[in-house]
């Protein structure tokens, strides 16, 4: 009997390992795909943005600090003006078309820590360079991602 109650806990040792193994990778997946779908879908409709528009309002604008902020000018299919504002509130990423809120671009679980927008230029072309730092999950199940993308102006 006291060798069956030995293997019995012995099994019960090893599944409850496995089982807090499993948890925790869990957890850890959990804040790496948080933080790589916000920089995906962030980054993407930035980019996509800045290449259909006219032109970079640089007096509303915030430039080479964090958290920066994004005001695009161009026109919608009806050649109608049209704003586009992506800024950083309280950890999330946001974008507003003519002055109205879209809503969040970066998820929930998601906090963007940095935002920088940079203006380049050249002879032939403008363009933007966007650096984001997204961070997700608690204590040991903490993640970072640093993120970069550009677009030049049409």
């Amino acid at each position: 009997m006291l060798v069956y109650i030995s293997i019995l806990v012995l099994l019960l040792g090893v599944i409850m390992n496995i089982t807090v193994s499993i948890v925790r990778s869990h957890r850890a997946i959990k804040a790496s795909r948080s933080i790589e779908n916000s920089a995906i879908i962030s980054l993407e409709r930035i980019t996509r943005e800045v290449r259909g528009t006219n032109t970079v309002n640089i007096a509303s604008s915030i430039f080479d600090t964090s958290p920066g902020k994004l005001v695009l000018n161009s026109t919608d299919d009806g050649g109608n003006p049209r704003t586009v504002e992506f800024y950083l509130a309280s950890g999330t990423l946001f974008l507003k078309e003519n002055g109205v809120d879209v809503g969040p671009l970066s998820q929930s679980d998601a906090e963007v820590e940095s935002l920088t927008f940079r203006l380049f230029s050249n002879v032939e072309f403008v363009g933007v360079r966007v650096e984001m730092t997204i961070e997700s999950g608690t204590s040991t199940y903490y993640r970072s991602g640093s993120f970069y993308s550009s677009a030049n102006i049409r």
